[in-house]
């Protein structure tokens, strides 16, 4: 293959890898003047349905993802007997290797990695797609440290394919073994709770230099992911924080119940694990069967005390029965509609709750920052405690965020992704990241406000960045779908679609573009269009409609009835005594009947003939 020239358009130069079904290349692209992968189907299997399946199915799923954190799909076709997928090629080296050359990576760089890893899951899952095969070979890192998802190969929309795990002549394993989730290993279905248990093993990798699970065998492998508990990764390296170990462990649940029900969920955790090493923080689901038993136990308890109560006051109503007449009038209405506020301030906001809903009280909550309590803890209520609160008055719970004050350092020269990802983690509740023309690096911040020092999360962070130039493509004579897949390949995004007409253009081309071709924009810069509208076929009588006027300040309307059976009014207007000649037309050729009304009278009616 080195040297051939796929479908005129791409010079293949080398190996960069190898698969089970395809190989990867690198190519020059002659037509964009620019370095491709280009991913080709194996030739032994150019027969073997199967595999051409799974290969189509991979060019099906790339194509459904568009993501700065995902190996991007560019073209895919085949030439003679070669079936060929053309990715963006990324120059660097996938994190097997990187793990491999480094033993174990730091926890602060993994664990922005791996926020990176769940953006481009994250994006795969809303749009439908189930990895299934989330590996460190699969995820390359370029010179740069940007990390981006590859090799689609098995992903399955909402899959519903069961993986098998088998040894033995001509049977394979769809997917990793190491890497697998126990429903994957199990023969079941895999979904997007399965790619996050495959995160977790990576990142188990990424800061222990080893899987969690290993063995002689496929099969061994896969039973252990069924039926063994991980250990920790503490027990590996002290310097990894408890709560970096706590994300992990529940990201490698055997219950796919209590793992983390989406990407964003695990991210968020992971951005915690950066202020709150301690840990604390990873909370697991309740299943259905605990919430149900904890219920069953607040009824029997209840049940328990009514009967205490009620034999309390059987004996007391048998010694003083006047005396408890008179408190029954007191209690009722003293006590029947309230109930005696608790004091919940310093608990756990869901603690808090909980313990307020067991008493039927409504509560709403509000959050705001403190600097006594910690993020998640109550620090007031509505309601003093010890106070009759009516059911129906809802209890204000006032959450703390945790303290508002962060240090804001100089970061000129950083990479904006890895700023805003800091800042977030911050808890910085407004970020503005714009992109201006710069002779940085692309990517880079060069202006920032509010200045370096103490700021407050509530105060708004403006970050400009160096962005990526690229040249003004010429759309003009391009069909829309054309000129939409020029704009996306060159990093531009279309803006609106006017229409617009011009004699010397084919129906249906660019005749205009905002910005002018040969100029040098920023990436993402929005570009509108106007595509030319063939305009309708006109037909007019032979001469002007001679229209009579008897009476000044007349109501003068004229009605067309088309041959085909369409009416249509061509002039309406107040006119004045005299003969007037009105000019006509419609869209329609043949004879059709004219009808003059003044005053609201059919005055006339003649047959034209439009040619």
């Amino acid at each position: 293959m080195i040297g051939r020239v796929i479908s005129g358009r791409y010079v293949v130069q080398a190996i960069v890898g190898t698969g089970g079904m395809a190989v990867v290349y690198r190519a020059f692209d002659k037509k964009k003047n620019r370095i491709v992968a280009i991913k080709v189907l194996r030739p032994e299997y150019e027969s073997d349905e199967e595999f051409v399946r799974r290969f189509s199915r991979e060019a099906e799923a790339a194509s459904k993802v568009s993501h700065e954190n995902i190996v991007n799909m560019l073209d895919v076709g085949t030439d003679g007997d070669v079936r060929y997928i053309v990715m963006e090629y990324v120059d660097g080296q996938t994190l097997k290797d990187m793990i491999r050359q480094q033993g174990c990576i730091n926890p602060d760089t993994a664990i922005r990695m791996t926020i990176r890893i769940l953006a481009a899951v994250d994006h795969a899952h809303r749009n439908g797609i189930v990895h299934r095969d989330i590996k460190p070979q699969n995820i390359l890192v370029d010179s740069e440290g940007r990390v981006k998802v590859a090799d689609f190969g098995i992903a399955r929309l909402k899959a519903t394919q069961t993986t098998t795990v088998e040894e033995g002549p001509g049977v394979s394993a769809l997917g990793s073994v190491h890497y697998f989730s126990p429903e994957q290993a199990k023969g079941e279905v895999a979904d997007e709770k399965s790619d996050l248990y495959s995160v977790g093993v990576v990142m188990y990798e990424m800061l222990t230099g080893q899987v969690p699970f290993d063995g002689e065998t496929s099969v061994s492998v896969a039973l252990k992911h069924v039926n063994e508990a991980p250990k920790s990764m503490r027990e590996h390296r002290e310097d990894i924080s408890v709560a970096l170990d706590e994300v992990v462990m529940r990201a490698l649940c055997k219950d796919a119940t209590k793992r983390y029900q989406s990407a964003a969920e695990m991210a968020a955790d992971l951005r915690k694990c950066i202020t709150n090493p301690e840990g604390g923080f990873v909370k697991y689901p309740r299943t259905p069967e605990e919430i149900e038993k904890e219920r069953e136990a607040r009824r029997r308890k209840r049940a328990k005390d009514r009967r205490r109560v009620q034999q309390t006051f059987i004996a007391a109503a048998t010694l003083i029965t006047a005396v408890l007449i008179a408190f029954t009038v007191w209690f009722v209405s003293r006590f029947v509609h309230t109930y005696s506020m608790p004091d919940v301030v310093g608990e756990e906001q869901m603690m808090a709750q909980d313990t307020l809903e067991q008493l039927r009280a409504t509560t709403e909550v509000e959050f705001d920052y403190s600097e006594e309590y910690e993020e998640g803890i109550v620090m007031n209520q509505s309601h003093r405690a010890g106070a009759r609160v009516k059911y129906d008055v809802p209890v204000t719970l006032t959450v703390s965020l945790g303290s508002e004050w962060y240090y804001m350092d100089d970061i000129t020269g950083m990479k904006a992704a890895d700023v805003v990802d800091q800042l977030s983690a911050e808890g910085v509740e407004s970020i503005d990241l714009s992109y201006v023309q710069s002779d940085s690096p692309p990517g880079t911040v060069v202006a920032f406000q509010p200045e370096p020092g103490t700021q407050s999360k509530k105060t708004p962070v403006k970050i400009t960045a160096s962005g990526l130039r690229v040249l003004m493509p010429t759309l003009t004579g391009l069909s829309l779908d054309g000129a939409r897949a020029l704009i996306e390949a060159e990093g531009l995004k279309l803006g609106e679609v006017a229409e617009g007409y011009s004699a010397d253009a084919k129906p249906n081309t660019v005749v205009a573009q905002s910005v002018a071709a040969d100029t040098q924009v920023l990436a993402g810069t929005t570009v509108d269009l106007t595509v030319n509208q063939a305009q309708p076929q006109v037909y007019y009588p032979a001469s002007k409609l001679s229209v009579v006027v008897p009476l000044n300040a007349s109501q003068v309307r004229i009605q067309l009835t088309l041959s085909s059976g369409d009416v249509q009014e061509v002039y309406s207007g107040t006119l004045n005594t005299g003969t007037y000649r009105i000019a006509l037309s419609c869209a329609e050729s043949g004879v059709h009947a004219v009808s003059i009304y003044m005053d609201g009278v059919l005055m006339e009616r003649q047959d034209i003939d439009f040619e």
